[in-house]
C-alpha cells in the first residue's frame, strides 16, 4: 500500500508536468536512483554488540551488519515567470525489507529462543520532501537573488555549513551517513556584484514548542571574492551564529524552562585557495568560535566558549600529462580544538574549548567521522571527546589514478590524534586514536549509470588498548588482542541518473 502511494505521487508529478511543459516549455524533471550493499564488521572494536539492540528501534550501533538500501529522488524545476522559479525534490530512502526486533535476547546477530518476533515497518515507502523553495532573481534590484524554503546550503568546502544533519525522519536507514536529506528550511539573499558575492542567510533548524523560546536557529553572512584571474584564486570571509535554546533546565516541582541564553556559537572564519602552479592547488581555512556553553540541564550558570579549527592542504597534478593513468597526490591537515579534561569534569565556569561542528557537510573519513556522532563503541562509549568532529588532529594523505577514461581509483590514509586527553577512558593517557585507510573505485558504465566500491579499514590506536581499559570493558569473555580492534566497511553502489 505504501509503495502504491509512492507510485501515485510520482505519477501525479508527471501528470502535472506534461500540460504545463506543453504550455510554457519551462519544466525540468530529473532524479536518480542509488542502490547500495553495505557490509560492516567490528564497529564497536570488540566484535560484540556492547550497546545491545533497543526494542522497537533500528540497531544503529550493531558491531556487524550486512544489508541493502535504496535511495530514490525525483526533482521538479519550474520556471514560472521571468526571474521566478520553483524547485521540489521528493525522496524515498530505505533499507530493503528490514523488520524491527520487538523483544527477547539479541546478541552477536543471533535471536535467542525467547525472541517474541519481528514486525515489519509501516513507513518503508513513505515520501520525504527534501527540497521545496522558490527563487526570485533580480528581487527589487538586479544583483539580488532571494531563495525561500527548504534548500541546500553549502559554503566553501562545507567545513562550517553544508549539511543539516543526516536526517532519517522515517527511521528507515540503519546507516544515517547515507541519507540524502541534508537541506535547511531557510531564507537566503545573495547579492552578486562581481567579483564580490555576499550571502545573508537565516535558517530554522528546530522550532520545538511554537509557544516557547526553545528554538535552534542559524544566522549568518558569507562574503566571497572570485580572484580566478590571479592563479585561479578565491577567498571567503564568514560569520555564522548557531543559537540553540532547545536545552531546558528542570526547576522545582518538575517544571522546565529554556536556558537564559542557551548554547550560542559565534563562528568567524576565512577561507582561500589558489594555484601557485597550473598543476598545484593549495587551500587553507581557519575559524574561531565564541559564545556561551551549557553542558547539561544541571548547569546553573553559562560558561564562556572559545574554540578553533584549521583545515590546510594541497593537491599536485604534476604527472597527469606524463602518465596515462593521470595520477594525483594530495595532503591535508585538520585540527578541531578540544576541552581540557579537568575543566570539563569540574563543570565550572571555565572557558569551554571544544569545537562545535556547526552544520558541517565535509566528510573526511568513511568510519571514524561518525564515531560518537552516529555510532558508539564499546570501549569508550561514555565520552564525546573522542568523536570524529572535535578535539582532534587529522593528517591525511590522498591520491587517485585513472586507469581508463571511465574508471577512477582513489584512496586516503588518515592518522588521528586527540588534541586534549579524553575523559572517562579506561586507563587513559594516550592520544593516538588510530589510522584509517579508505579506497574507492568508480566506474562509469554509461553517461547515466555508474558503479562504485568503497573499502574502509579503521585500526584503533593506543588510546583504546591499555590493560586497565580491557579489564574494565571486555565482558564477553573473548580474547583481548589488539588485532581485534579493526573496524571495516565494504560498500557497493549502483547509481542511475536521469
Amino acid at each position: 500500500m505504501k509503495f502504491l502511494r509512492a507510485l501515485c505521487l510520482v505519477a501525479l508529478l508527471v501528470a502535472i508536468t506534461l500540460p504545463v511543459y506543453a504550455e510554457t516549455q519551462s519544466i525540468k524533471l530529473s532524479g536518480d536512483i542509488i542502490m547500495r550493499w553495505i557490509d560492516r564488521k567490528n564497529y564497536d572494536f570488540n566484535q560484540w554488540n556492547a550497546n545491545g539492540v533497543a526494542v522497537g528501534t533500528r540497531d544503529n550501533n550493531a558491531a556487524d551488519a550486512n544489508y541493502f538500501m535504496t535511495t530514490a529522488e525525483i526533482q521538479l524545476d519550474a520556471d514560472l515567470t521571468d526571474n521566478v522559479s520553483a524547485t521540489i525534490r521528493v525522496v524515498n530512502q530505505r533499507d530493503w525489507n528490514v523488520r524491527i526486533w520487538d523483544g527477547g535476547d539479541h546478541i552477536n546477530g543471533y535471536v535467542y529462543p525467547s525472541d517474541t518476533g519481528h514486525t515489519a515497518s509501516n513507513d518503508e515507502f513513505k515520501i520525504d520532501v527534501d527540497l521545496a523553495y522558490v527563487t526570485l532573481k533580480e528581487f527589487f534590484f538586479a544583483p539580488l537573488t532571494v531563495k525561500i524554503g527548504r534548500q541546500d546550503l553549502w559554503y566553501g568546502k562545507g567545513f562550517i555549513i553544508g549539511a543539516n544533519g543526516w536526517q532519517d525522519p522515517q527511521h528507515q536507514l540503519s546507516g544515517d551517513e547515507w541519507s540524502v536529506l541534508n537541506a535547511f528550511d531557510a531564507v537566503r539573499a545573495t547579492w552578486d556584484a562581481s567579483p564580490w558575492t555576499l550571502d545573508l542567510v537565516y535558517a530554522m533548524i528546530l522550532e520545538n514548542d511554537i509557544g516557547a523560546n526553545d528554538d535552534e536557529q542559524l544566522y549568518g553572512a558569507n562574503l566571497g571574492c572570485d580572484l580566478s584571474q590571479y592563479n585561479n584564486a578565491e577567498a571567503e570571509l564568514y560569520y555564522f551564529i548557531k543559537n540553540d535554546r532547545s536545552l531546558r533546565k528542570v526547576a522545582g516541582g518538575g517544571a522546565s524552562s529554556a536556558m537564559k541564553d542557551g548554547n550560542t556559537v559565534h563562528t568567524i572564519g576565512m577561507r582561500g585557495s589558489f594555484d601557485p602552479h597550473e598543476a598545484i592547488t593549495l587551500w587553507a581555512e581557519g575559524a574561531l568560535q565564541v559564545g556561551t556553553y551549557y553542558r547539561g540541564t544541571t548547569q546553573i550558570d553559562e560558561r564562556p566558549r572559545g574554540a578553533g579549527a584549521v583545515d590546510v592542504g594541497g593537491e599536485m597534478r604534476l604527472w597527469q600529462d606524463q602518465y596515462a593513468w593521470k595520477p594525483k597526490l594530495g595532503a591535508e591537515y585538520i585540527y578541531y580544538s578540544g576541552e581540557k579534561i579537568d575543566e570539563d569534569v569540574n563543570n565550572t565556569d571555565h572557558r569551554y574549548g571544544g569545537w562545535d561542528r556547526m552544520y558541517r557537510g565535509k566528510v573526511d573519513s568513511a568510519i571514524h567521522e561518525w564515531y560518537n556522532y552516529l555510532y558508539t563503541n564499546s570501549i569508550n562509549n561514555a565520552t564525546v571527546n573522542d568523536r570524529g568532529d572535535t578535539n582532534l588532529h587529522q593528517f591525511i594523505l590522498m591520491g587517485s589514478l585513472q586507469p581508463m577514461d571511465n574508471l577512477k581509483v582513489s584512496g586516503r590514509w588518515i592518522d588521528f590524534w586527540l588534541a586534549q586527553d579524553a575523559i572517562n577512558v579506561f586507563g587513559g593517557g594516550n592520544r593516538h586514536v588510530g589510522n584509517e585507510l579508505d579506497v574507492e573505485l568508480n566506474y562509469d558504465y554509461t553517461e547515466d549509470v555508474s558503479f562504485g566500491l568503497l573499502g574502509a579499514w579503521f585500526w584503533s590506536g593506543d588510546h583504546y588498548i591499555s590493560p586497565e581499559q580491557y579489564s574494565a570493558s571486555v565482558v564477553s569473555g573473548g580474547s583481548n588482542s589488539k588485532s581485534k580492534n579493526v573496524a571495516t566497511e565494504l560498500v557497493g553502489t549502483c547509481k542511475v541518473t536521469f
